[in-house]
């Protein structure tokens, strides 16, 4: 009786460890397939938009309802770049390492700004994270009230890849 128990018992364990390992199989073959599809995406964003205040990490952030800005107001980006690559690091670690570039134009086309190298974002990480946001903050004081596009180019040093994107916006009379 004894020896019977305990063959249900061995037998009850393995069946429910197939039952537990069946979805986690299924979820790293999906994962895998994702992986391979993001390889062929290339660098672009998923979402950009201006925000009211920095995020709190990926999407966790409250978007603003217009590109209106009062004179000194912050201007910030809210950005989920996708498609870019990962550096492998020793023990196990990956690498996201962002170099961001800012271009402000006025509506008359003069540029106002060129800023190269304007914002690094890097993330070690023991997974390959296919989540990840960034932020950029201007402080535009004295800037006169007018129309201008702001021109970002993501740089992924780790991925060996460029992506652009422009915002236009505007600053209000006093």
């Amino acid at each position: 009786m004894r020896i019977a128990l305990a063959v249900l018992t061995v037998l009850s364990l393995s069946l429910s460890q197939a039952a537990h390992s069946a979805p986690i199989d299924a979820l790293t073959k999906a994962e895998e397939r994702t992986y391979e599809a993001w390889g062929k995406l290339g660098l672009t964003e998923r979402l950009v938009t201006f925000v009211t205040a920095p995020s709190t990490g990926y999407g966790i952030y409250q978007e603003k309802q217009s590109s209106i800005f009062k004179q000194g107001e912050k201007v910030i980006t809210y950005v989920e770049p996708i498609g870019y690559g990962w550096k492998e690091l020793p023990h196990d670690m990956y690498e996201l390492n962002f170099v961001s570039d800012l271009k402000i134009k006025a509506a008359n086309g003069d540029v106002m700004l060129d800023k190269k190298a304007f914002s690094t974002n890097v993330l070690q990480s023991h997974n390959a994270n296919m989540e990840f946001s960034m932020d950029f903050t201007l402080t535009l004081t004295g800037a006169p009230a007018g129309k201008y596009t702001l021109t970002y180019t993501i740089h992924d040093m780790s991925g060996d890849q460029t992506s652009t994107f422009d915002q236009d916006f505007t600053i209000a009379a006093d």
